[in-house]
């Protein structure tokens, strides 16, 4: 989606709880010739969610189109899963959309 974008010419925020794949797609944009903004994320966290509007708010003065689509699966049974795994599922898959629209 944000190889279109930028393709498109929008201007482009990613977020990522990853680093270095993160500014990895960032460089990759820019080198294509978009203009992007990479902010270290975890979806998560609500203040990083805050800290991730602002950031793009300052930047580029609104957001015309939102893809909230960060999700993580952990795989095996569910029945043998620990809580550690619901936990990160829930804080990415459902509150992660929630700070998102927020």
């Amino acid at each position: 989606m944000a190889t279109r974008f930028a393709g498109e010419g929008m201007k482009v925020v990613l977020a990522d709880v990853e680093r270095d794949s993160l500014q990895a797609a960032a460089e990759e944009l820019r080198g294509r010739g978009g203009e992007v903004l990479a902010v270290t994320t975890d979806v998560g966290r609500e203040d990083e969610v805050r800290s991730l509007a602002e950031q793009t708010l300052d930047r580029y003065g609104a957001v015309d189109l939102l893809c909230n689509n960060a999700g993580v699966f952990a795989g095996g049974l569910a029945w043998q899963s620990p809580r550690q795994d619901y936990e990160w599922l829930m804080n990415v898959n459902v509150w992660g959309v929630v700070h998102g629209v927020r």
